[in-house]
Order: structure tokens, then sequence, then C-alpha cells
């Protein structure tokens, strides 16, 4: 039986991960069928760089999809059904300044981790809460399943703002690529794992692992990962700066082998050493800007005047774009399939704030994200945890009330910081290049 189909608007469609979701969108056609695609960003010349290719496969691989492109929010949010927001506030200039920054304090330079996340997680509230209150004047039945960084203050801020909002939805592809990369090492399908997992986003543990069968397959996970360097399934195509972000998985387990980590635990573990291996100069920025997205913009580029994708690369993604189709169809055909996911705690986890937003797994249909009961935690993840969910509160009160002092208080507490000192002369510096975005009031 033919599913129904939806129209979807991609927010944030001058990123360069758009060509790739547009080739997910093709690959699940029959699972999750679109009749039409909203490309829309308020930077109509970055996003024109891709909308010749956009076209190009869209014509070729799915002509019974219209496509459009607009830089009107009323054409983009009046009439659709689900919103992929991965909205990138301030562009790579600020991520720039993000990431180098906090590197002239000997401070972990890091887009969604440390002061570096801090500062975007104030841009992305800004830019979120607009967005929010922009979509929910034409449509309170629309879902918006949000990829804005850093997930963990956007979804707590966002439950804050609008906490009677039942159709926003925060993702992160993290826990399903780490997913992918202990399938290819337990050579099985991914489709077949079963995990249990439980902490904050970019900030949580895997407890277990089965396959469906009930087969456990944690022991010998975590045995490979004491005796081998741990790898992403994409091992190949990474830069040196990945590459030693999973490898700290494994220094990691050297200290704490009871459970795996998320990798970047390693800048709150291993800060010192990240930072003395950085190039201030040469951060991840530069790495995508020169990789990355130099490759998608010169994809994009080869099709200008063409009429078929011959001799042109069909991009797409492994897990970005996979798993916000998955996520869509999912909710779209109330499928209630597995996800690691992002809820409120509400009594998930027994002895943590009931308020704070945790990343569990569970399932998502029809009604969202349902998070599975986790129980109780041992002291040492729930002081991790306590730590870090205080940082993430105050950083959403600091932009919620333009309070200098509680961001102060929130880079303090951060494990990545710790020094008041270097506290403040971190969120001045990052402040004194951020006035367009945010300010605070001392």
């Amino acid at each position: 039986m033919k599913r129904k189909s939806h129209i979807i608007t991609i927010a944030g469609a001058g990123s360069a991960r758009v060509p790739a979701l547009l080739g997910n969108l093709i690959e699940y056609k029959d699972r999750f069928p679109v009749s039409k695609i909203i490309m829309y960003d308020i930077d109509n010349e970055r996003m024109g760089q891709m909308e010749a290719y956009d076209r190009l496969v869209l014509k070729c691989y799915y002509p019974e999809a219209e496509i459009v492109f607009t830089t009107d929010a009323e054409t983009a949010y009046s009439k659709t059904d689900f919103i992929f927001c991965q909205m990138r506030v301030g562009k790579g200039e600020m991520r720039s300044n993000d990431e180098k920054i906090p590197l002239k304090y000997g401070l972990v330079g890091q887009e969604t981790c440390g002061p570096g996340g801090f500062s975007y997680g104030m841009r992305s509230l800004q830019g979120m809460k607009e967005m929010v209150e922009k979509v929910r004047s034409y449509s309170k039945e629309t879902w918006i399943l949000n990829y804005t960084n850093p997930a963990a203050i956007v979804a707590l801020g966002l439950d804050r703002m609008f906490p009677e909002d039942k159709r926003i939805l925060n993702l992160c592809d993290q826990p399903y690529s780490l997913l992918k990369s202990y399938a290819k090492i337990l050579e099985v399908d991914q489709e077949e794992l079963v995990p249990k997992y439980f902490g904050l986003n970019h900030f949580g543990w895997f407890t277990d692992l089965k396959d469906k069968a009930g087969n456990d397959l944690f022991e010998k996970l975590r045995t490979y990962l004491r005796d081998h360097d741990f790898q992403p399934f994409n091992a190949e195509q990474r830069a040196k700066s990945w590459l030693d972000t999973y490898v700290r998985v494994n220094k990691y387990m050297k200290f704490f082998d009871e459970y795996i980590p998320t990798t970047y635990m390693q800048y709150y573990m291993f800060a010192d050493e990240i930072v003395e291996e950085s190039d201030p100069e040469y951060t991840r920025a530069d790495e995508a800007k020169d990789g990355r997205e130099k490759e998608v913009f010169e994809t994009c580029k080869s099709a200008e005047g063409k009429t078929t994708m011959e001799g042109i690369e069909m991009l797409t993604n492994s897990v970005f774009g996979k798993l916000m189709v998955e996520v869509a169809e999912s909710i779209a055909y109330d499928l209630n399939n597995p996800f690691v996911v992002m809820v409120k705690n509400n009594g998930l986890i027994t002895n943590f704030p009931a308020e704070a937003i945790v990343e569990v797994d569970g399932t998502i249909g029809k009604d969202g994200a349902k998070g599975n009961y986790v129980g109780e935690i041992k002291p040492f993840y729930k002081g991790l945890m306590e730590g870090q969910y205080a940082y993430e509160l105050l950083t959403v009160e600091a932009f919620m009330e333009k309070s200098y002092t509680k961001a102060l208080q929130a880079l303090t507490l951060n494990r990545t910081v710790i020094s008041p000192v270097k506290a403040k002369m971190v969120l001045d510096d990052l402040m004194s290049v951020s006035k367009d975005f945010w300010v605070l009031e001392k």
C-alpha cells in the first residue's frame, strides 16, 4: 500500500549537508514519499551555490517532487508538514570564533563543548526562538525536527520557552553514528542492534548492547575497544582530528571501562592534551571549509548547465540524512521505531532532576519521542551529569535573562574551564565578537 506523501521544508538549505540530505530523500522515497520540498535559507547566495545540483538531482531521480527555493518565511513555513531544521546562526565565521577564542586562553576550542558551545548555544537559542514563533504563527501542527547545535542547550531552551509545544523534536546523529561504527566492528547489521543508553546530549554512555535475538554483544564490543583502536565506520574519509576523537574512547576506557562513552566525553576528560594538540590558527571550522564544504560546492558547481547526472556524483549521507528521514518516517506512519532520543526526564532516571532534558534509548511515533526507563544511576555518572546539566541550565537562563552573572557561573561550572578567571576572560572575548547575536547585562 502506497504511503501518503508529505510536504517538507529544509530550513538552513544553504548548509553543505543539504545536497546529501536530498540523496537520502531519494533513497527513502518509497518509505517516506514527499510531494514538495521547500528549500529555505536567509542566505540566498550560499543556497544558490547548490541550487543547480539540487534541482538536477531531483529532476533525474525524484521528478514527482516539486522543489521551491525561497528566502521568504511565509512560503517556507505556512503550508508544510515537517521542517528539517539545521541552521547555523553566524555561519562559519562565528564558528571559527567559537573554536579559536577559547584556545587563546588554553581552553578547548570546540563548537558544541566548552566556551565555544556556550557561544554557539546563545546564538542558536535566539535563532530557534524566532523560528518556532514564526512557524507557530502559521501552523500548530507542523513538526519541527531540530538538528541545530548545541542540541543539549537548544533542547533545554526550547522546552523552557515553549513548554506546551509537543511537536518540536530535537535530534542528534552522534549515537546513530556510533551504533553504525559498532555494527561494523561486530560485523552485524546496524538495524539488529538494541542499545541501552543514558546521559545528556554529547555527554552520555552506552550501558548495554544486544541483537534483536537477545544475544549479548556489549562484552564483545567492550573487549574489542580495550584491545584495539576505536575507528569510525568511515575512518578512511575522516580527518586526523576526528580519528583522534575516536581513539580517546579507548583512553577513557583505560580509566573507566564499565560503560562506553560518547566520543565527546574526551573534551571533558582530556581537555589539557586536546588544547596542546590544537592549532589556534586552524581548527575544524577551517577543516570543514577546506574539506567537506569545498568538495560539496565543487560537485554542485559541476551540475550547472547540465540536463543529466552523467559524470556527476550523487551525494548521500550515511548518518545525518538517514537519521533525519527515518525519524520523519517513524512519526508520519506511527512506527514507534527505536532511536536514542532527547526527552524530558520525568522519572526516567530516578535520581536526576525531572525537568532535565536527558538522552536515552527510546522510540519515536506520531506523538513524538518516548524514552525508556533507566532507573537509578551511580554516583560517578550522576555527579558528572549534574555538573553538566547545571552548566546547560545556567546557559539557557543567561540567554533568557540576559544575565552576565549566570553566563559566568555556567562557564565556571563547565569541566573544560573550571577557573573563574579564565571563564571571565573567555566570556568577555566571546561577547565582544557576538554583539550582533547576543548581549548580556552585568
